[in-house]
């Protein structure tokens, strides 16, 4: 490169250089003053760097720029092609730094040279010019820069159009002219996908570019009308709605002259003929060419904008195009379809074969544009989607070249002669077919289209896919037989176009899985094993999906053909494994022995494939993808459970067995794998199922073979090794009885090796901790040959500083201690001392599930080992002494801890009357008050020791326990320690036993709800429920009676101490109040209308947890009391909106509470505005817990309060003397319904109407922060599952956005600052991501609205930011 004096690029040389006459030297020059530019501009970019402001590199200069510009643009017409493509690359980079006025300049020049007719040998080169301009100018410039090309262009297109038929394409202007056209049709279509919603030179051409390409689709040249298509798809995003409802109306009155296709389009014709005869010439001239070109274009705009089209549109456009796609026309034998498909005289030239071919291509665009419809505006199409979906079904079948005998479908499939036959004559068929004329034949693009539009319609009512699987249609037109959505995909599995036939069984599978997530979600019920439990299903109303009948063994027959090694390819086979895969998901799975025997076949012969030379002879190879899916396959029915166990297994040892051992030892790793996961299903099939002794011992020999040449080779994939070891796991804990003693010792060994290995650690961990479950369980799988290693080991990697090897660890250490034999082996004391030492050391509340583990590992070895009490006491107990104080402590920690005391007590570690001191101790310990967690954990750990000592003991620990409690004595702390650990005690001993010491406690407890401390009165209400647990008959009835006569905070206490006592009570195994439902009741009901709220909500919580243990005793009452006319209806029924909510929280049976949902939902409806808040918490609760609840009344009775809610508004203002305060009332109810609406679209989506929803959303936006806020979660929530209202509502989103993410901070400072900010990165979060949904382009303000926010300079920080996240 030529350089100055001071390293600087040469500009005068290297333009010298670029009009050498040596290409070479051309070429090297431009390449330079290319590189030259880049590190200009990059300079340029970084101004404001310190190296950068250093550098030596000049400014380019105005009259240098002028004259880079032009060289470059005069290499654009150099000869060699080389030049050319180095100067278009160059002119990208010259655009980003010269000033407008060569911006200018360089525009007009390439638009000049496009729109030159003499110019035609580098108008290529010139139009990427144009659009590497418009691509890479400066945003700043794009007005400036559209200006001076939009009129050139619409006047270039306007200029050189010939939409004349009568021209002939072939001539020498006429081609010239086409090229203008399109390079003009390019160079637009980037115009306006860049700065058509920003550009107002481009906002004042919409109705002039609107009509220049409208001409264009009559043009006779087919890429000529392909490519207006296109341009008007992007036109149609930033027009206004008036221009587009003109574009609409415009393409439909033209497509409304056509008649349409087959004998009713002929008919159409006829008719239209006779009633106007004198029809404008446009109209009459109206090509099948200009139709199709004109239905492609308004399924290009259906899919970009297909979201702000009406009903009017949608009711206007399907009846037009089902003319194109008449069912009468795909089932009618005897219409020739090779006929010329009109009588106008611009179709009379039209041979047979051109005919059919413009059909085919127009049935392709409607049904092309039926996809997008269905897709983009699924509201507006559900009018239509039954004459859609029937329409779809015939020309999914439409193959008039072609006989299937559809009607002799059942009896050839019963005549197993004509089974046979067929498939002696398979090779001669593919033969005939291979040189038959139907290469030619391709209506297989319609039927392809039509089943696109299928599984557009299984995509569109994913949530809700029942009405495929019950909904009927009639197969063929006059025919009596009907068949559903799903029966007519599995009847065409046996397509012969493998294109097709692929797409129909993914659709079918696609249906499959949605309908096993929606059984899953509660929206319709999969058939079960029990008939009777789907009659009542069905009889309350839910949707039931019978597979087990008739779909299942047809689904299976139907796949079973494509995985013939004789027919199908490879696709066909993948795709009918993905089928299979997924029928497993379902109830009854594959079927019976016979369905699951053949399946197995089938696999057998594709993993088969490479040996079997007869198969390859037949079929291409097999990939290995293939056999990769067919033992996926087979792991799946392995694994899902939905098959009978003895089935899988008579079919699977004398079938497969062999030949998956075989596939362990491939080169694939992947299939390696997979084979081993296989394996590793066996032994547990086996276990299931009747297997005698000699099969297991083969079985378990078979597999030992198989798995441990891997499980001891080094030098593997990681994902071998670690299945090697889960399938060693699997067969030495289930078959271990059938493995000599040599085969376990050596996976043994090979365990102990792989833990000692880093990369193979965690697994083999794992699969220790398998096997000692195995060993545990079994009682006969002796791992002490590896016993002593294994926790050495173990005990080393406790010292890591890894958190889920030390999990892993903890976890295997607690299994393994519990496998060893009762009779004293060789085991090295300083062993357990070494382990208990390092447990003790972790046991902290900075981790409380490490914690958890810990405490539960000692407890363990405690249990197996109790001569370890020594060392658990000097090691553990200090650690857990400190931990039994932590205000943390809970949960799995806390219950580790209390079976650690009561082992250590029940296996003589410490005495009980020591163990008790040093906890009461902790009490004191270092002089700081105790919390109310700290005190009930230590009471809880007082009364397990307690518990598990012997009676003699207790007897005296009671004693000392009530003499202890002093509810007006000074130290406060004490009393509840002893009030909480007498209710604890009492929980699990019958205190009644004890001689007068019940009546001891009732005393004391109700003297202590007379206390002044409020922490001792709920104390001595806990005491008292959790006490009545373990002794109902004296304590109950005196807690009953004290309620009637109770009022004010008492009453609050006793109902306290009720709904603990029925709390604890439903924890208890086994348990069963229905004896006391009779007493609980009365007072329960007296209270519902309680004046008290508190005491209301004891109430409500006692209701709705006696509803989960008696459901037939309590729901009536609540329904009545739901209905309750009387004063105090509004609290009662209150009370009982809040009951429901807690059965539903304390999972109750929904099967029980769905006859009474109806009625609950009635409180919706009540005036008072508590009640109402109570109804959507309710609502939002079986959402959340059981969707099944609501799923199929959501529409009708909680939808419309949820809308009215959601935008429910009652503001006052209160006046306060200096100031007035305003108060919304309705605030907490906009809250719970925009929750129970978020909650919706991830438990059941199905169920809302989101189009409804979005104008209250929009509203919701501009509410006040808290809402607002809950309605950005909502918005990122829908971007990402229900995009498509979202853009259909963006635009009204602008405004409250636009108000968020320029809030003003004021004076705020600190906090209040910090949630300033946090609420204008919420409003930006919301707008990036709904910025980048697919089609949002249609949406100009939205669109606008982001362009103004991304070039505001107070927003880049926080854009920033939320980028960074």
């Amino acid at each position: 490169m030529s350089r100055g004096s001071n390293g600087a690029p040469n500009y005068n040389d290297l333009l010298k250089k670029t009009e050498h006459y040596d290409k070479d030297e051309r070429y090297m020059a431009i390449s330079d003053l290319c590189e030259a530019l880049k590190r200009n501009a990059a300079h340029a970019n970084s101004e404001n760097n310190a190296a950068a402001a250093s550098s030596t590199t000049p400014q380019i200069d105005s009259q240098t720029e002028r004259r880079i510009c032009s060289a470059v643009l005069s290499l654009l017409d150099d000869s060699s092609n080389d030049v050319q493509t180095v100067a278009v690359k160059t002119l990208g980079v010259l655009l980003m730094t010269v000033q407008e006025e060569q911006v200018n300049e360089i525009a007009d020049r390439l638009t000049g040279l496009v729109l030159d007719p003499s110019k035609s040998a580098l108008r290529d080169v010139y139009a990427i010019g144009l659009k590497t301009l418009v691509e890479t100018v400066p945003e700043a410039m794009g007005n400036v820069v559209s200006h001076r090309l939009i009129g050139r262009l619409i006047e270039g297109i306007h200029t050189n159009s010939n939409t004349s038929p009568s021209s002939s394409p072939s001539s020498g202007d006429d081609k010239n002219s086409e090229e203008i056209v399109l390079a003009c049709l390019n160079v637009l279509t980037d115009l306006l996908t860049r700065f058509g919603s920003t550009s107002n030179s481009i906002k004042m051409e919409h109705e002039p570019l609107l009509n220049v390409t409208l001409s264009q689709l009559a043009s006779p040249r087919p890429i000529v009308r392909k490519r207006a298509g296109t341009t008007i798809g992007v036109l149609a995003t930033v027009i206004s709605e008036t221009l587009l409802h003109r574009l609409v109306e415009r393409l439909l009155d033209q497509i409304d002259l056509a008649s349409g296709l087959g004998k009713s389009g002929k008919k159409r014709a006829r008719n239209a003929h006779k009633n106007d005869g004198s029809k404008s010439l446009s109209s009459s001239d109206l090509r099948s060419a200009d139709t199709r070109s004109l239905i492609r274009t308004m399924c290009t705009v259906s899919g970009t904008v297909g979201h702000r089209l009406n009903q009017g549109h949608i009711d206007r456009i399907v009846p037009i195009f089902l003319r194109f796609c008449d069912p009468a026309d795909a089932d009618d034998e005897d219409y020739d379809s090779d006929e010329p498909m009109d009588t106008d005289e611009a179709m009379a030239g039209m041979g047979a074969e051109a005919s059919a071919a413009m059909q085919i291509e127009l049935r392709e665009s409607c049904f092309a544009g039926f996809e997008s419809f269905v897709l983009r505006c699924p509201a507006l199409i559900q009018p239509h989607l039954d004459q859609i979906v029937y329409s779809a079904l015939a020309y999914m079948r439409y193959d008039p070249n072609y006989t299937y005998d559809d009607d002799d479908d059942d009896a050839a499939e019963d005549d197993e002669e004509e089974e046979e036959m067929e498939e002696e004559e398979e090779d001669e068929y593919s033969t005939e077919e291979d040189m038959s004329d139907e290469d030619d034949d391709n209506n297989w693009k319609v039927r392809r289209s039509a089943i696109r539009t299928l599984t557009a319609v299984v995509e569109a009512t994913k949530h809700d896919p029942s009405k495929l699987w019950i909904d009927e249609f009639a197969w063929r037109q006059n025919s009596e037989k009907k068949t559903t959505v799903a029966g007519a995909l599995v009847n065409r599995f046996k397509e012969r176009e493998e294109n097709c036939r692929v797409d129909i069984i993914e659709c079918f599978t696609r249906l499959l899985s949605y309908t096993v997530s929606a059984s899953s979600a509660g929206v319709l019920v999969l058939a079960s094993c029990t008939s009777m439990d789907d009659d009542a299903l069905a009889a309350s109303g839910a949707v039931v999906v019978d597979l087990r009948s008739n779909v299942s063994s047809a689904i299976v027959k139907a796949t079973e053909k494509q995985l013939s090694t004789k027919k199908g390819g490879e696709r066909s086979k993948s795709s009918a494994i993905a089928l299979l895969s997924t029928l497993c998901l379902a109830p009854g799975g594959i079927g019976s022995s016979e369905q699951i025997t053949s399946v197995f076949r089938h696999v057998k012969t594709i993993l088969n494939a490479d040996d079997d030379a007869n198969v390859r002879r037949h079929t291409a190879v097999n990939s290995k993808s293939l056999k990769l899916e067919a033992l996926c396959l087979v792991r799946i029915m392995l694994s899902c459970k939905k098959h009978d166990a003895s089935d899988i297994k008579n079919a699977l040892l004398p079938i497969l067995l062999s030949d998956i051992c075989k596939c362990v030892q491939e080169d694939w790793y992947k299939v390696i794998s997979e084979a081993l996961r296989v394996l590793m299903e066996i032994p547990g099939l086996l276990a299931l199922g009747s297997v005698t002794k000699a099969e297991k011992d083969k079985v378990a020999t078979s597999l030992y073979d198989a798995i441990e040449p891997r499980l001891s080779e080094h030098d593997l994939d990681q994902e071998i090794k670690e299945c090697a070891l889960s399938a060693s796991a699997a067969l030495i804990s289930v078959l271990h009885a059938s493995l000599t003693p040599d085969q376990k010792n050596r996976i043994l060994t090979l365990l102990l090796e792989r833990l000692k290995n880093d990369t193979t650690r965690i697994a083999a961990i794992k699969t220790l901790s398998k096997v000692g479950r195995a060993a545990k369980s079994s009682g006969d799988l002796d791992l002490t040959s590896v016993m002593n290693e294994a926790l050495e080991q173990l005990a080393l990697l406790l010292r890591q500083q890894s958190r889920s090897l030390k999990q892993g660890a903890l976890e295997c250490i607690d299994t393994l201690v519990l496998c060893l034999p009762d009779s004293d082996i060789d085991m090295d004391d300083d062993l357990f001392d070494s382990v208990l030492k390092d447990l003790g050391e972790i046991i902290s509340d900075t981790d409380l599930h490490i914690c958890h583990l810990s405490l539960s590992a000692s407890n363990s070895i405690l249990k197996a080992r109790p001569s370890t009490g020594t060392l658990v006491k000097s090691h553990v107990l200090p650690a857990s002494l400190a931990l039994s104080k932590s205000a943390l402590l809970q949960d799995p920690a806390l219950t580790s801890l209390l079976n650690l005391q009561e082992q250590m007590i029940a296996s003589g570690a410490i005495e009980f009357d020591e163990l008790h001191k040093l906890l009461e101790g902790q009490m004191t310990s270092d002089g700081s008050k105790r919390s109310k967690q700290v005190i009930s954990n230590l009471a809880q750990s007082i009364a397990t020791i307690a518990v598990a000592s012997p009676s003699a003991k207790q007897q005296k620990f009671v004693k000392s326990t009530i003499s202890a409690i002093k509810p007006g004595g000074a130290d406060v702390e004490a009393t509840q320690l002893n009030l909480l650990v007498s209710g604890n005690f009492g929980r699990k001993v019958d205190l009644s036993k004890m001689k007068g010491v019940a009546e001891s406690m009732q005393k004391i407890y109700f003297q202590s709800f007379d206390s002044s401390n409020e922490d001792i009165k709920h104390a001595a209400a806990l005491a008292l429920g959790r006490a009545s647990v373990g002794a109902i008959d004296p304590f109950l009835p005196a807690l009953l009676s004290a309620l009637e006569g109770s009022s004010g905070k008492k009453q609050y206490l006793l109902f306290s101490s009720l709904r603990e006592f029925i709390h604890c009570y439903r924890e208890t195994e086994g348990s069963d109040l229905s004896s006391s439902v009779s007493m609980l009741l009365p007072p329960l009901e007296m209270n519902c209308g309680n004046d008290e709220e508190g005491v209301r909500a004891m109430v409500a919580e006692c209701l709705g947890a006696l509803a989960c243990l008696e459901p037939n005793a309590i729901l009536p009452v609540l329904q009545k009391l739901a209905t309750d006319e009387s004063g105090k209806r509004v609290l009662v029924r209150w009370t009982v909106g809040n009951a429901v909510k807690y059965a539903i929280g304390g999972h109750i049976n929904p099967t029980e509470l769905a006859p009474f949902m109806p009625t609950f939902l009635q409180l919706l409806k009540e005036d008072d505005l508590a009640v109402k808040n109570v109804a959507l918490l309710m609502v939002y609760s079986a959402v959340h817990h059981a969707p099944q609840l609501v799923v199929g009344i959501m529409r009708e009775q909680v939808l419309p309060q949820l809308y009215e809610l959601a935008q429910l508004n009652m503001e006052r203002k209160i006046d306060l003397g200096p100031f007035k305060h305003t108060v919304d009332d309705a605030l907490p109810l906009r809250k719970a319904a925009l929750s129970v609406f978020s909650t919706c679209l991830d438990k059941c989506p199905s169920s809302l109407d989101i189009p409804a929803f979005m104008p209250v959303l929009a509203k919701a936006l501009a509410d006040v922060e808290d809402i607002q806020l809950q309605s950005h979660q909502i918005v990122l929530t829908m971007c990402a599952r229900h995009p498509i209202p979202l853009i259909a509502a963006a635009d009204s989103f602008v405004g409250p956005l636009e108000k968020t993410v320029n809030k003003k901070k004021g004076q705020k400072t600190g906090t209040e600052l910090e949630r300033v900010y946090e609420w204008i990165k919420s409003g930006l979060r919301v707008m990036l991501a709904m910025s980048k949904l697919d089609g949002i382009a249609g949406a100009r303000t939205f669109c606008d609205f982001v362009d103004r926010i991304k070039k505001s300079k107070p927003h880049e920080p926080f854009l920033a930011q939320v980028e960074d996240e």
